[in-house]
This record gives structure tokens, sequence and C-alpha cells, in this order.
């Protein structure tokens, strides 16, 4: 595969392709559009969340002043001055990444965005080599900022090493039933949710990457276990927390605060593997926005691209 001709043919971004602009574009009337826009217009002070939206208005309205906001925002970042990387800072990582791809195709891409790639491929790199040991949800980010960066540099080796983890962890760590074995089933483990949530949202983020590109990580599983296993136990339990038997006193509110921060990637899953009784969720949650859970989804995600209608004679 020569991953950087299919990153120019196929995606605009690292999460969602010009098809699914234009699906949005489509539809600005029609809801789950049209309230996701209401999003795309707000004004942001996390630098994170500003850069994001600036930079999907540069993509989706062709708006030039808004891809330059972008690109100031992002060349006021450090990414160098991180000794190592702490998994709130990985997931960071993985948010700015997705900014540098939307930005691709500005005049000034080079002389900004790429420097600041260059960066945050240095960290990941050495964050890899000492990956042996590393427990699931920190290895997991790590393949999937691993993966974005080998997606904007076209780096073909670098996307299987990161597409390896990724069977990995599904093949390893994942039971079954759908849970982390090595997060939640663990004497001691704390926010034991909160980790099965975070490592969901990760595998996620990274099977949406490589079908941007004609990779088909959503359909890989060990023994009928994929990242839909997981997805579909960790949904289960949004609903249920008293349920959940790996963390005391679980309740409601914590699992809907974590869905507004960070389920965004959900809207990812539901377009993928329909989810039974989705409508509560997209209810309560709707427009779906995390700069680090896969951006704001609902514009991106939340129609069903149309079935490509097969003609017969008769």
């Amino acid at each position: 595969m020569n991953l950087s001709v299919q990153i120019m043919k196929r995606s605009a971004a690292l999460f969602f392709s010009e098809s699914d602009l234009q699906l949005a574009r489509d539809n600005l009337d029609r809801e789950p559009v049209h309230s996701a826009l209401s999003v795309l217009d707000t004004q942001r002070t996390d630098p994170l969340e500003a850069a994001q939206l600036f930079a999907l208005n540069y993509l989706f309205r062709h708006d030039g002043t808004a891809g330059d906001a972008a690109l100031e925002v992002l060349q006021a970042q450090n990414f160098s001055s991180d000794a190592s990387l702490d998994l709130p800072a990985m997931k960071a990582q993985l948010g700015w990444l997705s900014v540098m791809a939307m930005l691709r195709g500005h005049p000034r891409w080079q002389s900004v965005a790429e420097t600041s790639r260059s960066q945050i491929d240095s960290l990941a790199r050495r964050e890899l080599q000492s990956s042996a040991d590393m427990c699931p949800l920190r290895l997991s980010w790590l393949a999937a900022v691993s993966m974005a960066e080998a997606s904007l540099s076209g780096d073909d080796a670098g996307f299987q090493r990161a597409a390896d983890v990724y069977r990995r962890v599904v093949d390893a760590h994942i039971h079954p039933e759908g849970y982390f074995k090595d997060l939640v089933d663990i004497d001691g483990a704390s926010e034991t949710y909160a980790a099965q949530f975070s490592a969901t949202c990760a595998l996620v983020l990274m099977a949406e990457m490589a079908e941007q590109i004609g990779v088909d990580l959503w359909a890989y599983h060990n023994r009928a276990v994929s990242v839909n296993t997981a997805a579909t136990y960790t949904y289960y339990y949004y609903f249920f927390p008293e349920t959940w038997k790996w963390e005391a006193d679980l309740t409601r509110e914590t699992t809907m605060g974590l869905m507004r921060r960070d389920g965004a990637f959900f809207e990812m899953v539901n377009r993928r593997a329909p989810l039974r009784g989705v409508e509560q969720l997209f209810a309560e949650q709707r427009p779906m926005f995390s700069a680090i859970g896969g951006g704001l989804t609902t514009l991106t995600h939340g129609l069903v691209p149309p079935k490509k209608r097969r003609w017969t004679l008769w």
C-alpha cells in the first residue's frame, strides 16, 4: 500500500472525507447537521478546541480566515517542550494532529504545521521504544498518535506498526464480553469505567483513521471480539452504571459527564455499526464535540451516507 497516495486521493482529514463534508453541506437544514452548525460557530477559550473548530470551518465552508486563525493557534504551541507524554498530553497530541490534517491544503501548511508534526513525531517514536510492557490504555493512545502522524507523513511502515498494535490490543486485552481485562478486572483499580471508555475511544479513532485510507480495521476481529464489542459494552453501561461491577458507586452523572466531554467517537461507532436504542443517547448528548474524541462528529458522521443504488435491467 502506498499510504501517501491513498491519503491524497481519499482523505480530507484524519477521521472524515470530503464526501462526508458534502453530505452535511447538502443537508444544512436537516438534523443533526443543523444543531451541529451552532457548535461550529462557537468561540472557544481552550486552544485545541478553538483550533479544531477553526480548521473544520476552513474545510467545511472554505473559509480562509478560519484557516489562518487555526494556523495561528497551532503556531503558538510548543510541542517540543514535553519531556514525556502522559495520557492527557498524548490525547491532546492526537487532537492537534487532527487539526494539522484539516489544514493540509492551506498555503502556509509547510511553514507552520510540518514543524509541529515533526515535533510530535519525535516524541511518539521515543515513547514507542518503551511500549513493550505498557498498559493497554496508554498503548492504545500511543498507537493512535503514531497512526495519525504516519497518516500525515505518508509513512507506510509507521502506519503498519500502529495497526499491528491495534490488532494486538483487540487480540490480547478485550474480553469476549467487551471489557478491557487489564484495565478493569484488576485489584485496586479505580475509575475503571473511565479507563474502559478512554481505551474504546482510542481504538475507535484508529479504526476510523484507517477507514479513511481504505484499510478496514473496523472488521478486524479475533474469535468474534472486535472494537465494536468494546464499544457496545461501554455504551450499555452508560445507561446502567449501577450494574458496573468493576467500580462502586458509578453514577449516571459520571457516565453522562464522560460522554459529554469525550464521547463524540460514538457517532463513528453508530455509523459503522448502528447502536440499539441510540436515540436516547443522541437526545441527551447531541450535538457531540470533543477535541480529543474525533472532533465535531455530529456534523461529520451524524448522517449515514445513502447506499449506492444497484441498477438492473429488470
